[in-house]
């Protein structure tokens, strides 16, 4: 399933609605109050995995086109750990999972790329949505008939059951060829509460800094020779994935300065087009994040970007072999790019682009090459470093979740661990 479809509602000549059309830009969701922090809470929790005091709230934001502010609605679902809602009315309490009632604010003077700005958060102080259980939860954002879905967004509740212990080392793959047999492995080892729950600890997913669409499963029972589950007996588990491409840090686009990029204008970086990174490194990057302008005055406003990659002096064949096309990826569409995020040949440019609306921040970002399924409405058999390289110097951050099938209600998923590992710039093995 494809979540995200019409995530952000990107029309270039559009900036205010002409009827009684909304249109969601700008979607973010995060911990707290900072939107830089991941979108996960922890929380203790009692011996039926109920949450025990306070444990901090999920934050959802977004802009709205609109002419009056509309009647919507936001509903948040349990999922199983493959992103799928839970049917189970015991899981997701239909009572408590939707928000009717969402606080706005108007835009400020002079702003043209928006009308209202709505911040909330959740589980709200009224107890009127709550999470029951730890997982993969999903939230979507429509009109009060559901006839319209105009955004979705995931995020993570964990109980603090176990907590995995991250390393993270750079090896060499002797089975690949330059660049791509420099990997980053990852390991997770967990102390189980009693060894006698070990069959209901058998997955663990590693997020690699904010791809939240393209986990790595390690899995007991899975026949990758790539991932590795050991300890069996021992009331220990040690959970590790031997193959992850580090890639290179990303590109990052600041938009902060009205005086380099002024309102109104389109923009074009001013460092120049992108070019393909097969072989070369650049700067440290953000980990992925977006730091948005902060809401007030015209430099909370949107700005038009077109993005441009050169690659006539590039032999790019392979990277789109097999009816691959590129496409862009960054904070701004969740590091999930769908048919929009295409881009073409512009013959003025030179150049292949596409053109972004985005609200003024600095932007991580990065080329991916893939083939878009109309079936399944996703962008398949991605390849994340044929045009910007890959270095196991690149320094990545990986996110560790440990699920529990909790077999109470025919069986569900909760997530009982969380862990962090950072990779280093540290002299590599051979694996």
């Amino acid at each position: 399933m494809r979540l995200f479809v019409v995530l952000v509602l990107l029309y270039p000549c559009i900036s205010r609605a002409q009827d009684d059309t909304v249109m969601l830009r700008g979607l973010s969701v995060y911990h707290g109050s900072e939107d830089l922090r991941f979108p996960v809470l922890v929380r203790k929790v009692d011996s039926e995995g109920k949450p025990v005091g306070k444990y901090g709230q999920i934050t959802v934001q977004f802009d709205i086109v609109a002419i009056h502010p509309p009647s919507l609605k936001i509903q948040f679902w349990h999922c199983n750990r493959d992103w799928k809602p839970d049917e189970n009315l015991f899981v997701t309490d239909q009572n408590h999972n939707t928000s009717f009632y969402l606080e706005y604010v108007d835009s400020p003077g002079g702003v043209e790329g928006y009308r209202y700005r709505y911040v909330n958060k959740f589980p709200d102080d009224g107890n009127a949505v709550r999470f029951d259980y730890s997982g993969n939860w999903i939230f979507r954002i429509t009109d009060r008939k559901e006839a319209l879905v105009l955004g979705e967004g995931r995020f993570f509740v964990v109980d603090d059951v176990v907590t995995p212990a991250v390393t993270v080392t750079n090896q060499y793959l002797t089975a690949n060829t330059s660049p791509l047999n420099q990997i980053q492995e990852v390991t997770a080892r967990i102390t189980l509460p009693q060894e006698i729950d070990a069959p209901y600890f058998t997955t663990v997913d590693v997020y690699q800094n904010r791809r939240l669409y393209n986990p790595y499963r390690i899995d007991e029972w899975d026949r990758d020779s790539y991932t590795m589950v050991k300890g069996q007996a021992t009331g220990v588990r040690t959970f590790s994935i031997s193959n992850i491409l580090p890639g290179n840090e990303y590109r990052t686009l600041d938009l902060s300065n009205t005086t380099r990029y002024p309102n109104k204008s389109l923009v074009r970086a001013i460092e120049g087009v992108d070019q393909i990174r097969l072989y070369w490194r650049t700067g440290k990057d953000r980990d992925g994040t977006a730091a948005l302008n902060k809401f007030g005055g015209l430099q909370s406003d949107y700005l038009e970007v077109l993005f441009r990659l050169d690659m006539t002096s590039t032999d790019y064949r392979s990277a789109t072999s097999g009816g691959r096309e590129i496409y862009i990826a960054g904070a701004f569409n969740f590091w999930n790019p769908g048919v929009e995020d295409k881009l073409y040949w512009n013959s003025d440019e030179r150049a292949y682009v596409v053109q972004k609306l985005l609200r003024r921040g600095i932007y991580d970002y990065q080329y991916v090459a893939g083939v878009w399924n109309s079936r399944s409405a996703q962008v398949v058999n991605q390849d994340w470093v044929a045009l910007e390289g890959n270095d196991w110097r690149t320094t990545n951050t990986y996110r560790v979740f440990v699920y529990y099938n909790d077999p109470r209600f025919g069986g569900f998923d909760r997530i009982v661990g969380y862990g962090i590992g950072e990779s280093t710039q540290a002299l590599p093995g051979s694996h």
